[in-house]
């Protein structure tokens, strides 16, 4: 069993065809389709089901692919931590971030820390709380920068929280309820809302806030998977939704964008930096993590001025 028939076999389940498999790898589609084969007769079992319409993996496939994840993961982190050793400042760090971190934190950290060590690569996605967690579990990320509700539990990974936060209604800055004063979460039921959701984070969100101070959810919602849709429709018309009151940390960044102003308690939903323990992080994540815990005491510093 070669390392590259294995990335090959995960390669072709995460593009669904052999072809654009091979396109991703620079590789001839034969080449692909041999070193699968011949690591199919190796373990003696199919690995992949062939389709008109493309390639899904088995179930001996599915276990296969996880463990082929979790051995890339592993020999990534060997190679950061003999470049730490080496005194190179360099590696490789994988990140999710929820979208209102990505917008301010993560960019700011990211900054500082390439400073200091601009031959550290980053590959960044999105993702929400909580379903980064498996990727973080099978070591495919190094880390998950999140909304959370407060004290989450995890048996295998580490919750450490950034910016301690919650969730505020939010509006247009010229919107006809930023004159009313102060409101309750009742007065906002009958209104508009937008609902950023991926997956099935968003309204679940929702739900938890209106139900926290005994009220059913809005009816009149309107679910859109982009966070920047999300906020341009709010930006543009009469709708509010529910962001973290550290997108206001630095105000000229969203001048159309306003908190309203309430008297309902909103439960907390803080930042947190999500990982497995530090003592399977390599060097390199381990001072990024202290970046990060850096970058946002500073952000909590700018906000309280």
């Amino acid at each position: 069993m070669k390392l590259s028939q294995l990335r090959h076999l995960v390669a072709v389940a995460e593009a669904g065809t052999v072809r654009q498999a091979a396109k991703n790898l620079n590789l001839s589609q034969s080449s692909v389709t041999k070193s699968i084969q011949q690591l199919e007769a190796e373990l003696g079992v199919a690995l992949l089901i062939r389709g008109s319409h493309g390639v899904t993996p088995t179930p001996a496939g599915l276990v296969l692919i996880g463990r082929a994840k979790a051995i890339e993961a592993e020999l990534r982190h060997a190679r950061n931590d003999i470049d730490a050793v080496q005194g190179a400042k360099s590696g490789e760090i994988r990140v999710s971030a929820s979208p209102s971190v990505a917008m301010l934190l993560l960019p700011k950290a990211i900054g500082a820390f390439r400073r200091a060590r601009p031959l550290v690569s980053f590959a960044i996605e999105e993702g929400v709380y909580p379903d980064v967690l498996p990727a973080l579990r099978r070591g495919e990320l190094d880390f998950a920068i999140c909304l959370v509700p407060e004290a989450p539990r995890d048996d295998e990974l580490v919750f450490e929280t950034l910016v301690k936060d919650r969730l505020v209604p939010a509006v247009r800055a010229d919107h006809p309820l930023t004159r009313k004063g102060r409101l309750t979460l009742a007065d906002l039921l009958d209104r508009d809302w937008v609902v950023y959701r991926r997956t099935r984070t968003g309204r679940d969100v929702v739900e938890q806030t209106f139900r926290a101070n005994k009220l059913a959810p809005p009816a009149r919602t309107l679910e859109c998977a982009s966070f920047a849709g999300a906020l341009a429709l709010v930006e543009q018309g009469d709708f509010i939704t529910l962001v973290p009151t550290q997108l206001f940390a630095e105000r000229p960044r969203r001048p159309a964008l306003v908190p309203l102003k309430l008297d309902s308690p909103m439960p907390p939903w803080n930042v947190a930096a999500i990982s497995r323990a530090r003592h399977f992080l390599s060097p390199v994540c381990q001072a990024f993590l202290d970046e990060l815990h850096r970058t946002a005491q500073k952000i909590k510093t700018s906000a309280g001025r």
